[in-house]
C-alpha cells in the first residue's frame, strides 16, 4: 500500500488557473490507475473542490507563514506524521528536507529568463529555491522538452532524472452552448472578433497585441474587436490607456475572470486566438483553442512551437506587423483558416490526460524504486 502526498495549494486557489486546473484533471485520470494507493492532498486553503476516493484532503493551518514556512516546515512534518512513501510537489519548489522521496514538477523558469516584473530579491529567492528543490528531488517532471533543456542549462543535475510529461487537454467540444453569454459584456460583443489573454505580466505581450490590432483596424476592418480575457483590475487602466493612444478603444473589450464555459464559447466563436507570448513553459491556451476549432496565432520561441506543431501560425512575438499579418491571414484567407482548424483538431489528439496520468505514474514508480 503506497501512501502518496501532494502539495495541493494551487488546486484550492480562489480562482484556480493553469497549474491548479491541470492538477485536478491529472488526478481525476490518475486515481483509476492507483486504486490500492492512499492519496492525501495537503493545502492551506479551504475550497469546495471535490476529488473521489481514495483521496483525502487535509488542511494544514500555520499562523504567520513567513519565508514559506508552510512548505519548508509544515509540509515535511505532515509527510512524516502521515508516513508518506512519496511526496509530489507540482508547483516549481519543494521542501529542503523530507522524510520520503520527492517528485518535483517544473513548469518554467520565467523569472530567470525574461524580465517579467519580478523584484530582484524575488528572482534571487526563486533561483535559490528551484536549485535546492531540483537537487533534492528524486525525480523531476518538466511539462515540455523546452523546459527540460532550459532547466538543464541552468542547473547541474543529471538529465536521467528528468521526465518530460506534456499536459493534456479536453477533447473537442462538439456543441458549443448557444445561450447568451452570462457576463456584463455580452451585449457589446459582435462579430468578427479575435481573443487574447490579458495577463499583466510583461511576457504576455499585450501592448504589442493591441498595437497589432491598431494596424488591423486601419488596414483590414475598422469594426473588428479584440476581447482580452482574464484582465485583472491592476492591468485594466494600463491596457485602456494603450488602446486610447492607438485610437482603438472602441475595438477592445476587457473581460475579467469568467467561468470556463464562457471562455470556451468566446474562443470557439473567434476568428483566432492571438497568443504571441515572449516565454511559456507549455502554453495550454494553444491546445484549448485548437480543441474547439479555433485557429491559433502564437510565438516562434520557447515552448510554443513544440506544443503547436504545424497547427498554428508562428510569429516573432516582437514583430507587431507580423502579428497583424497573421491576423489578416486568419480573417481573409478562408483556406488557411480551415486548414488551421483541421490541423489543430488533429494536433490535440497527441495531448490526452490519459497519457499524462500514465507518464506521471511512471515517474512515481521511478522515484519509489
Amino acid at each position: 500500500m503506497i501512501h502518496l502526498g501532494l502539495d495541493g495549494r494551487d488546486i484550492f486557489a480562489r480562482e484556480p488557473r493553469g497549474v491548479g486546473k491541470t492538477l485536478i484533471e491529472l488526478f481525476r485520470h490518475l486515481l483509476p490507475l492507483i486504486p490500492d494507493w492512499n492519496v492525501t492532498i495537503y493545502t492551506n486553503r479551504s475550497s469546495a473542490v471535490q476529488l473521489p476516493p481514495p483521496v483525502r484532503i487535509k488542511k494544514l493551518d500555520m499562523r504567520g507563514d513567513r519565508f514559506d514556512c508552510w512548505e519548508r516546515v509544515r509540509l515535511p512534518i505532515a509527510a512524516l506524521t502521515g508516513r508518506l512513501d512519496l511526496l509530489h510537489c507540482p508547483s516549481q519548489t519543494a521542501p529542503p528536507l523530507t522524510p520520503c522521496p520527492v517528485v518535483l514538477t517544473v513548469h518554467d523558469l520565467i523569472p530567470l529568463r525574461v524580465d517579467d516584473g519580478w523584484p530582484a530579491r524575488e528572482v534571487d529567492r526563486f533561483q535559490r529555491a528551484i536549485r535546492r528543490s531540483a537537487e533534492h528531488a528524486r525525480r523531476i517532471i518538466t511539462v515540455s522538452e523546452f523546459t527540460k533543456k532550459d532547466l538543464l542549462s541552468i542547473l547541474k543535475i543529471p538529465e536521467t532524472k528528468v521526465d518530460v510529461v506534456w499536459w493534456g487537454v479536453h477533447k473537442k467540444i462538439d456543441k458549443i452552448p448557444s445561450q447568451a453569454l452570462e457576463n456584463v459584456y455580452a451585449a457589446k460583443i459582435r462579430d468578427p472578433f479575435f481573443v487574447a489573454f490579458g495577463g499583466d505580466a510583461p511576457r504576455k505581450n499585450v501592448p504589442r497585441i493591441i498595437e497589432a490590432l491598431s494596424y488591423f483596424v486601419r488596414e483590414v476592418n475598422r469594426d473588428v474587436q479584440l476581447l482580452l480575457l482574464g484582465v485583472n483590475s491592476q492591468a485594466r487602466a494600463k491596457f485602456e490607456a494603450i488602446a486610447e493612444n492607438l485610437a482603438v478603444s472602441r475595438n477592445m473589450i476587457q473581460i475579467g475572470y469568467v467561468p470556463d464555459s464562457t471562455v470556451v464559447e468566446l474562443v470557439a466563436r473567434a476568428e483566432a486566438l492571438v497568443y504571441p507570448s515572449l516565454y511559456e513553459g507549455f502554453g495550454l491556451p494553444i491546445l484549448e483553442a485548437m480543441a474547439v476549432g479555433c485557429p491559433v496565432i502564437t510565438s516562434s520561441v520557447t515552448s510554443m512551437p513544440e506544443i503547436a506543431g504545424d497547427a498554428a501560425l508562428l510569429v516573432d512575438p516582437r514583430d507587431t506587423r507580423g502579428i497583424c499579418e497573421a491576423m489578416r491571414e486568419c480573417y481573409l484567407n478562408d483556406p488557411v483558416k480551415q486548414s488551421l482548424r483541421a490541423r489543430g483538431l488533429r494536433r490535440v489528439k497527441d495531448f490526452t490526460w490519459e497519457k499524462t496520468a500514465r507518464a506521471t505514474l511512471a515517474s512515481y514508480a521511478d522515484a519509489l524504486n
